[in-house]
């Protein structure tokens, strides 16, 4: 048994699912008879499946049925890790409420699920059953905070924070009073755990300089820390100064992780600059020269160079780093996917995706999926499309939201309407805002403006909230079909019954919608009161429905500078 198992783990450690499930039918042939180990084995490899959730119920039935989940934490764990990282909160709360007796683990975990899944609402009242049975650890304490931030509820996470302390170090602080960055950084001076929390918290709520501030306040700054700030600056593309805390850190001498260097790879796609990135590739290789190749590190690149446009080099990096067991995963062969079609390599994208389909022991996931879909939107590939749909439901994967938003989208987009209603039926209650962003949208390309409308209307009925994408794909299907009124009502009910603040992009639907019907001044009006400076994207509705030049007498244009499909740069003057 013990060599049996011992081979289960290496496959788990390399993720090699196929290989997995077909040695342990095999021996399970043979009369062995699985311990704790085999199934911790299993579980914790379920993460490179196509179906994580399909796969999931009848281990966890099996292990149930001898004992295991009632019995042994650690395969308790790994069935709630799986379920938690599903996306699939109502299976691991399921199996949360099956636990005796949870620990810390149990709870953290299913805190973070929660706020994965948006429900800040049982998240918090998890952590509050958890405070007040004294189980509360610096974990959870980080999960709430992080939680909250990544759900951009910054006045939330402040409040946590001073809980935190008010827990630990027993301040009498009043209930609503908020912290401010300068007391924060009193606390946080001599306790770079904590500090690097807050600074994490800052950056993903947006305020990068609060985040720096907190940063410089910690005394004794870990690789943590340094990581923490460099991620906020890089989360809210703000590449240069993540640039320069790298060379800072590298000049204090610390040593960066491998987090480290995929936000720093990051940063340097974001500018995108491809002398820096080779200047950054180059420092990694003679760092770590003699170890494997990490994952993160790979894909970071790989996405670095298809962004700098020289995919040449990330092709370099895929064929040598999917030699490595460690390195060939899903996710290298998804970010060669995606760094293809950024650079509208189409043939060679759809090669690296059917290499995986045809014998490469890698399982393509939802990821992959909605990669490839809207390769086949892009192109009107209808077949190719209908093959990626077969695959999904093949292997399980077609009720994936993301899948099943993507199958939506390629359908209309390829002029099959009706496929994609079908498809957005059978997602039954598991539609979010994309879902019916892509609806909307579906009916507007097919200059179905009144369907479009209706939609919108099931949406606002199932009390799912409208972004600003929402109201570009319904205005924009109301001006293509000439329905002038309803357009410019949900232009007004955008801000007054939403609170959405229009984008460049809404105003620009808006000037498209009254220039189909002739309002010519009416377009340049809104134009003049815009209150933010009108780009290319405003301008080019302008000349859309006439012809350039007419429209550019009719709008008495000076200069319009704005760009055609081509990305070539087209100038209209007065004339």
């Amino acid at each position: 048994m013990g060599s049996q198992n011992a081979l289960l783990i290496l496959y788990s450690e390399q993720g090699k699912w196929r290989e997995l499930t077909a040695f342990y039918h095999q021996i399970r042939k043979q009369g062995f008879e699985p311990n704790s180990f085999t199934f911790s084995s299993l579980l914790k490899c379920l993460s490179s499946s196509q179906s994580p959730l399909l796969h999931a119920q009848p281990l966890h039935a099996d292990a149930a049925k001898r004992g295991f989940v009632s019995s042994d934490p650690f395969v308790t764990n790994d069935l709630l890790t799986v379920y938690s990282r599903c996306g699939s909160p109502q299976s691991a709360r399921k199996m949360f409420d099956e636990i005796p007796v949870p620990g810390p683990f149990c709870w953290n975990t299913m805190i973070s699920c929660y706020f994965r899944e948006s429900h800040c609402g049982a998240a918090r009242e998890l952590f509050d059953r958890m405070r007040e049975a004294h189980l509360a650890n610096d974990v959870t304490w980080s999960a709430v905070i992080a939680g909250y931030a990544q759900n951009s509820r910054p006045k939330d996470a402040l409040f946590v924070f001073k809980e935190m302390r008010g827990s630990a170090m027993k301040w009498a602080l009043p209930c609503r009073q908020c912290l401010t960055p300068l007391q924060i950084s009193s606390y946080v001076e001599n306790d770079a755990f904590v500090g690097s929390v807050v600074v994490d918290m800052y950056g993903k709520c947006g305020f990068e300089e609060l985040a720096r501030f907190v940063f410089y306040s910690i005394v004794d700054k870990c690789v943590v820390v340094w990581t923490a700030l460099i991620a906020s600056y890089v989360c809210n593309e703000c590449p240069c100064p993540a640039i320069e805390v790298f060379r800072e850190m590298i000049y204090e001498g610390m040593e960066p992780n491998c987090v480290t260097l995929s936000s720093l790879i990051s940063a340097c796609s974001q500018i995108p600059d491809l002398m820096l990135g080779k200047e950054i590739h180059g420092f990694i290789t003679r760092r770590r020269a003699a170890t494997t190749p990490d994952v993160f590190i790979s894909t970071s690149l790989i996405d670095m160079y298809g962004k700098c446009n020289y995919m040449v080099y990330g092709h370099r990096i895929f064929e040598k780093d999917k030699t490595y067991p460690r390195c060939n995963t899903t996710a290298l062969w998804n970010a060669t996917i995606a760094g293809y079609m950024e650079n509208n390599f189409v043939s060679d994208a759809w090669d690296v995706f059917r290499s995986i389909t045809h014998g490469e022991g890698i399982n393509p996931n939802t990821v992959t999926m909605s990669i490839v879909l809207p390769l086949c939107a892009r192109s009107s590939q209808l077949l190719s499309g209908k093959e990626i749909h077969c695959y999904a439901l093949r292997n399980g994967l077609d009720q994936e939201i993301f899948v099943s938003n993507g199958l939506i989208d390629m359908y209309s987009k390829c002029g099959k309407l009706k496929l994609a209603e079908n498809q957005f039926n059978r997602m039954m209650n598991e539609k979010n805002r994309i879902s019916w962003t892509s609806m909307i949208d579906g009916h507007g390309i097919h200059g179905d403006g009144e369907g479009a409308i209706r939609v919108f209307e099931s949406m606002v009925r199932e009390e799912v909230k409208p972004d600003h994408i929402t109201f570009v794909a319904l205005i924009s299907a109301c001006s293509h079909a000439g329905l002038l009124e309803q357009g410019l009502r949900y232009f007004e009910e955008m801000s007054r019954e939403y609170g959405i603040v229009p984008v460049e992009e809404n105003y620009g639907t808006v000037v498209d919608l009254l220039a189909r019907a002739g309002r010519f001044k009416e377009a340049r009006d809104l134009i003049e009161r815009m209150p933010i400076k009108p780009g290319a994207n405003v301008w080019g509705h302008c000349l859309v429905p006439v012809g350039s030049m007419e429209m550019s007498r009719r709008l008495s244009l000076p200069l319009i500078v704005c760009k055609n499909l081509n990305q070539k740069i087209v100038v209209f003057k007065n004339c």
